[in-house]
């Protein structure tokens, strides 16, 4: 019985609403307030929902109003909502730098990688003696000089290409 109790007293505060009497009187000054108000004065009532959580003002700059949403936001405190969406953004801004950074590390790497290979290519050339490859069979047969100048001439080509 006390659960229904408590469950129908929290279903009433969450759905609280709070009544505003605007009063203006003879003067033009204008009285907000609880009570109604006097009979000498214009009266008028503000009904406004109140919500368990504010709702997030970034809306405002989502749809355009970019100069009044930044005057805004320099001018008061973030709220949670505002505090959360920057914190991710920079999360977002710092995993991305991260990334281009591994990225252009990868690629330093691969290009060094290469250059090492295409000289230790043109080393084995440069040494001289004689060159041999291998036949589709399997059979070892050895380069004439011609060849050889040839493969020497597109291994510095790769140097030349890997190495800038």
């Amino acid at each position: 019985m006390t659960r229904i109790a408590l469950f129908a007293l929290a279903l009433a505060a969450a759905s609280a609403q709070a009544q505003v009497y605007k009063c203006v009187d003879a003067s033009g000054k204008v009285v907000y307030s609880q009570t109604p108000c006097p009979s000498n004065t214009k009266s008028g009532t503000i009904t406004r929902r109140v919500d368990a959580a504010p709702a997030a003002p970034a809306d405002k700059a989502a749809k355009g109003d970019a100069a009044k949403g930044d005057a805004a936001k320099k001018s008061g405190p973030k709220t949670a909502a505002e505090q959360e969406q920057e914190f991710r953004r920079r999360q977002q801004d710092r995993d991305k730098a991260a990334k281009e950074s591994a990225l252009k590390s990868a690629e330093a790497q691969r290009k060094e990688e290469n250059c090492r290979i295409a000289k230790q290519s043109l080393a084995q050339y440069e040494i001289g003696g004689r060159i041999t490859r291998a036949s589709p069979q399997g059979e070892r047969y050895y380069l004439d000089d011609a060849q050889a100048e040839q493969e020497k001439a597109k291994a510095r080509a790769d140097v030349a290409q890997a190495c800038n």
